[in-house]
């Protein structure tokens, strides 16, 4: 079902537009077109399980659904799951995607600003959205009162400082993109994206009640792949095979360390996770 909530500032309509006209395309570019792209998808899917937890809960919401890549994880968890997406467009690729599971509720909105009243779920994700919302923070520190108590949210965005910046919707190369920079412009007036620092995501979570606040690199590795970012074009296709094997093999290894270790391989990473418990 997918119910109908009035959407907010400007921005988000620009948001929604640009994420609109992308919905067709988006889930078999981003994460199934070749091999590197599957690779990411594993690291993110891996990621959200590990934090997740294999626990069955009663209920889950998940902060911009997109196309539902992810949705279906908390959908094997949860009784429940009330997913929310500002964009139209994605929200019936995630209805299609999850048309056989009834314990799946579509809502179009803006998660910035939609209310439940005082319901409180078990599990919250987010996988890279709130570098798209002007309120991030906010919705962030909402989670300690939509959190049940024990209760874990996840949170997926793009790393700010690594190595894979310069690519993406702003680059800083190129003339034309450069001359955007000088002059103050941007490609849509109305569209919002920022990279949130890993240290004010972190204090959000506390200041939102959460304990437990963890953060790991997700996609992980260097941009060399010439079917990847681009950004360093290196490693043909048919040279991927192994060095795919031993950036997985890596992310493992930073993934199983210690805080300490994650936190000086942040650099090496494309998106991070920050993970969290309410007390109780």
């Amino acid at each position: 079902m997918v119910q109908d909530v009035s959407q907010g500032a400007p921005v988000q309509a620009g948001v929604a537009r640009v994420f609109d006209d992308a919905a067709g395309y988006y889930r078999e570019l981003r994460w199934d077109k070749n091999r590197l792209t599957q690779l990411e998808r594993w690291l993110t899917q891996t990621t959200i399980e590990e934090e997740l937890g294999d626990q069955r809960v009663g209920s889950a919401l998940e902060l911009g659904c997109g196309p539902g890549t992810w949705t279906g994880l908390l959908a094997d968890r949860a009784e429940a799951v009330l997913a929310v997406d500002l964009s139209e467009a994605m929200l019936a690729q995630a209805g299609h995607a999850h048309a056989g599971r009834p314990n799946v509720e579509l809502r179009q909105g803006d998660i910035a600003r939609f209310d439940e009243a005082g319901r409180r779920f078990d599990r919250i994700l987010s996988v890279r959205v709130l570098e798209y919302v002007p309120e991030w923070q906010s919705v962030v520190e909402s989670l300690g009162r939509r959190l049940a108590p024990g209760g874990r949210a996840v949170i997926i965005t793009k790393t700010p400082i690594s190595i894979w910046r310069g690519t993406g919707r702003e680059r800083w190369f190129g003339p034309r993109t450069f001359a955007r920079r000088l002059t103050g412009r941007t490609l849509n007036a109305d569209f919002w994206q920022r990279y949130i620092p890993i240290r004010g995501m972190v204090r959000a979570f506390e200041t939102a009640g959460l304990v437990d606040v963890k953060v790991r690199p997700v996609i992980f590795g260097l941009p060399i792949y010439m079917r990847g970012t681009k950004q360093y074009p290196i490693v043909p296709p048919f040279a991927e095979p192994p060095f795919l094997a031993a950036s997985r093999g890596m992310w493992r290894w930073v993934s199983d360390g210690s805080q300490l270790r994650r936190n000086a391989f942040l650099w090496l990473s494309e998106s991070y996770a920050v993970s969290g418990r309410a007390k109780g």
